[in-house]
């Protein structure tokens, strides 16, 4: 039985996913229940989605009900060549029909409370028993921590970084943008989704204005002074858009530089540093980020604003039998990224699986792997394998494998049909 689970775990890790579990989760790794056991997952982003089928395959019988506010997911992935006009929103866009053939109970509404005591999940219209509740409700943002901004503000200078309407918002400012108009970027020095991403997004602005307006450019002002995959990102820019010249289309200012913005002034389409004064057409603001309001408000998360976890099972440190994973969950080393959350997923429903057939505890491990994409033919990738430590309740780094810097033009080209592979799997895996 153990060692069954142990090759399952390390098929879902890899991202094989919902197909592979009825080749491996074989008769000794199924066990029959007279009990029927009621698990509700508040969310239905990659990490819901893909725990609710997960769990489903392992346990047919178990009533399982998704709440999700609203009938489509708009994906974070890839949203970048939505952003430049190279994507369709149809392509990046997903239903919950697949997961209502199967049996999944998905309803459309807006999940309020947890009551502990009473197992229930309180949503505007309905209650919900659990034995185990499962919360993936993704980020929220902390607009004030910038001088001048704030929600409302956020119509006017999209961050883009979360749902539909805000990435429409900023394409359309991008395509009326005059030819020699300028681009500003800020983003957090704190934790929050998806690390690289914003260096993804300057790289697609970038080759859209180098493409469609070759006067203009765009300036990051960064609050961090090192960034992921920052050597392969720069090499990128150098090849791709003269990074380090006069005739540069990116400019980057890091916070040893002054480039820490710590206000804006609307009036005049300014953002302020030390480094600085600088006026933007455009304006893109990535606010900080935290747990989900719906985490917070039911005390769910910890003092750093995200959900402290048992990082074996990701039950909540805070709630006992409601379980936090995606983005909400402080998952230590493991990142902020779609990859990341579906394993978190995975893990997890195998570890619900464990504690519903009163199986001992696994010592889970994970992975984590990330593309972006720097140009229609360029992509650059960094893959980190990663294990529990149950004396620490920490996720170890056990090897990271990163794009060389002197990698071939060949492998650029290649990781880019990899990276929508991997889009394509994780798509498979969530929604069918």
């Amino acid at each position: 039985m153990i060692d069954d689970r142990r090759t399952l775990l390390k098929w879902l890790i890899t991202g094989a996913g919902i197909a592979a579990l009825d080749a491996v989760a074989g008769p000794s790794t199924k066990i029959a229940h007279t009990k029927t056991f009621n698990v509700v997952v508040v969310g239905g982003g990659f990490a819901g989605a893909t725990f609710a089928r997960t769990l489903k395959r392992l346990m047919p019988n178990t009533a399982i009900t998704l709440i999700e506010e609203y009938p489509e997911y708009f994906s974070g992935p890839l949203s970048a060549e939505y952003l430049v006009g190279k994507r369709s929103e149809e392509t990046l866009t997903f239903d919950y029909t697949k997961l209502i053939s199967e049996g999944i109970n998905v309803v459309h509404e807006r999940a309020l409370t947890i009551d502990s005591a009473k197992r229930v999940v309180e949503t505007e219209q309905s209650t919900y028993r659990y034995d185990r509740c499962i919360v993936a409700a993704g980020i929220s943002f902390d607009f004030e921590y910038i001088k001048g901004y704030s929600k409302a503000l956020a119509d006017v200078f999209p961050h883009a970084w979360k749902g539909k309407e805000q990435l429409s918002n900023l394409k359309n400012q991008l395509d009326e943008m005059p030819n020699g108009g300028t681009v500003l970027m800020s983003s957090p020095n704190t934790e929050y989704r998806c690390p690289p991403g914003p260096y993804e997004r300057v790289s697609q602005i970038a080759e859209y204005l180098k493409a469609h307006k070759p006067n203009s450019k765009i300036i990051f002002l960064d609050s961090k002074e090192r960034f992921p995959k920052q050597a392969q990102f720069e090499l990128a820019w150098k090849q791709l858009y003269g990074y380090g010249t006069a005739k540069s289309i990116i400019t980057w200012i890091g916070a040893q530089q002054g480039g820490t913005v710590t206000e804006l002034r609307a009036d005049t389409r300014e953002l302020v540093c030390q480094a600085g004064i600088f006026k933007g057409d455009v304006i893109n603001i990535i606010p900080r980020q935290k747990a989900d309001l719906f985490t917070d408000a039911n005390g769910l998360t910890g003092d750093n604003g995200w959900c402290p976890v048992n990082t074996q099972t990701f039950e909540s440190l805070k709630i006992p039998n409601v379980h936090v994973i995606g983005d909400a969950a402080d998952a230590h080393s493991l990142p902020k990224s779609a990859f990341a959350a579906t394993c978190q997923a995975r893990v997890c429903a195998l570890a619900v699986y464990s504690l519903f057939n009163k199986l001992p505890p696994m010592t889970p491990e994970y992975m984590n792997v990330c593309f972006s994409l720097c140009a229609t033919h360029y992509a650059i990738s960094v893959t980190v394998s990663y294990r529990q430590n149950p004396q620490t309740n920490k996720i170890d780094v056990i090897s990271t494998n990163i794009t060389p810097l002197d990698a071939p033009k060949t492998q650029y080209i290649s990781e880019v049909q990899s990276a929508y592979a991997m889009f394509n799997s994780m798509v498979i895996g969530a929604f069918g």
